[in-house]
């Protein structure tokens, strides 16, 4: 018996052992090791293919339902006027591209080596300049705008990430250059917030220009267009 209980002691002392040396001799994961800015820029980089790959079959789903609509349209009857609802739904929606006279707003980081603040921040563009810009278009009677290309839409949010920009599942680098479809130059220029952005772009070497096009073009949203947190509004606000 006792020596029953001596080899069932020496068994598990055995297991015990090799247990602790496959836990050591398990690899480590060398991303781990990173510093923690590093490990956030590798998530964004799988994340942005990720978003390009999801991308390429929402167009390409979205050329099928096109076809199969144009098809059904040509088969049948009054369908016409759900047509031109549809149309006007998707372009308030941001998914057929715009083209027309606006304005070409361009901004990029500063070239001073030493920033007069001490604060090298303020040499580079920030979110919060950007949204400033893009407020003062719309309400410069902007129809359409797009970022480096990338259509605002009512669920697009601008969020800096380090010294880029995330926008649409995208990330993006100075200069940044925004088209918007029938932008009143006057009106923009008269806004608070691009008076501010001029004096701070004088102080600190930034650069901020804007243009007129006679011709401009805003490409259509590629992205998901089903909300996962947004519900319907009833009556009372419930």
């Amino acid at each position: 018996m006792q020596r029953s209980r001596l080899l069932l002691t020496a068994a598990c002392l055995v297991l015990g052992f090799l247990a602790v040396l496959a836990v050591r001799a398990r690899p480590a994961d060398p991303e781990g090791r990173l510093p923690e800015q590093y490990r956030l820029a590798a998530l964004i980089d799988r994340q942005e293919r990720t978003t390009n790959e999801l991308r390429a079959e929402v167009a390409r789903l979205r050329d099928q339902v096109a076809d199969l609509r144009s098809t059904a349209t040509g088969r049948q009857t009054g369908l016409s006027a759900q047509e031109e609802r549809l149309q006007a739904v998707a372009t308030t929606a941001g998914l057929v591209p715009m083209r027309g006279p606006g304005l070409e707003v361009t901004l990029d980081d500063s070239t001073l080596d030493e920033s007069p603040s001490g604060n090298v921040n303020d040499l580079v563009i920030h979110s919060q300049d950007m949204q400033a810009v893009v407020n003062a278009l719309w309400r410069a009677g902007a129809e359409a705008i797009s970022i480096n290309d990338q259509r605002l839409v009512s669920t697009s949010a601008v969020l800096c990430v380090g010294n880029t920009l995330l926008l649409n599942g995208t990330v993006h680098s100075p200069p940044f250059v925004v088209a918007a479809v029938g932008a009143a130059r006057d009106r923009f220029e008269a806004d608070s917030l691009v008076r501010d952005l001029r004096s701070h772009a004088k102080e600190f070497g930034l650069k901020f220009s804007v243009e007129r096009k006679g011709s401009l073009s805003v490409p259509a949203f590629t992205g998901a267009t089903t909300f996962t947190y947004a519900g319907v509004v009833r009556d009372g606000g419930r």
